[in-house]
């Protein structure tokens, strides 16, 4: 089957959110500006697509997987506006499934690596975690630890009670940073401290001014902590989102 017919055998389809994860361990990331530049892609998403240590940051897509281009030149004006698309694309011999998503820097791609173990164990594991997050009455939000420079660590999960307390739906946030949450009003200083702290993979606590989706702000105390694999590697950062008073206002 040539890769320039995958586009049609393999065409996106709508995003399950169902899945809730936009990427899950295992899978690799890599992210992509405006002009199909590279400028971001991590060890994972080097070995599934087979080129360690063949590309790096700054390479253009068209040139080390054109048919990735290809298909992001299709399907990245529907990632934009109506959230992530999943499709698939070849590479070497082998179809790839791949999401598609909206980052703040143009375009990000996931690699998915297999999704089950040979008991389904993985899977099970998995829609335990969504059930408990999905009742969890705090916001919740799980984004990448890297990269620390812009576009910054991307929204891979939010769970219910954060959609509700920032007015956002899933896919709109999905691949995002949690820059989108803040706004005019909210304190650099604090932010500067959440971010020396993400630097030196420290927990760090901050009570922030943050934006809802249509332009009101609400008071939130935000408790942030790394979460790394089973090789001591960090690899998500977890956002637990409380509503709180202002600072220095009295019960």
């Amino acid at each position: 089957m040539a890769h320039a017919d995958t586009a049609t055998v393999a065409p996106r389809c709508t995003w399950d959110h169902s899945a809730d994860f936009l990427l899950l361990p295992g899978d690799g990331l890599i992210l992509a500006n405006g002009d199909g530049v590279i400028t971001y892609f991590d060890l994972r998403a080097r070995q599934l697509m087979g080129r360690e240590p063949g590309c790096r940051c700054g390479d253009r897509l068209d040139e080390i997987w054109p048919e990735l281009a290809e298909v992001l030149e299709e399907h990245a004006l529907v990632a934009g506006r109506s959230g992530p698309v999943v499709t698939r694309v070849g590479i070497g011999d082998r179809l790839r499934t791949v999401n598609l998503f909206r980052s703040d820097c143009g375009i990000g791609i996931v690699l998915l690596a297999d999704r089950y173990d040979a008991n389904g164990t993985f899977h099970q594991q998995l829609l335990m975690h969504q059930r408990i997050l999905q009742h969890v009455r705090d916001a919740v939000i799980v984004t990448t630890a890297e990269p620390m420079a812009a576009p910054g660590p991307v929204i891979i999960y939010a769970n219910p009670a954060a959609l509700r307390q920032t007015g956002y739906r899933l896919g709109k946030v999905l691949g995002r940073s949690p820059r989108i949450f803040q706004g005019p009003d909210t304190d650099p200083a604090a932010l500067r401290t959440l971010r020396e702290a993400m630097r030196h993979w420290q927990p760090a606590r901050q009570k922030l001014l943050n934006y809802r989706k249509d332009g009101s702000s609400f008071w939130v105390e935000i408790d942030i902590a790394p979460l790394e694999d089973s090789d001591g590697w960090y690899t998500y950062w977890v956002s637990v989102q409380r509503d709180c008073r202002r600072p220095g206002r009295s019960s």
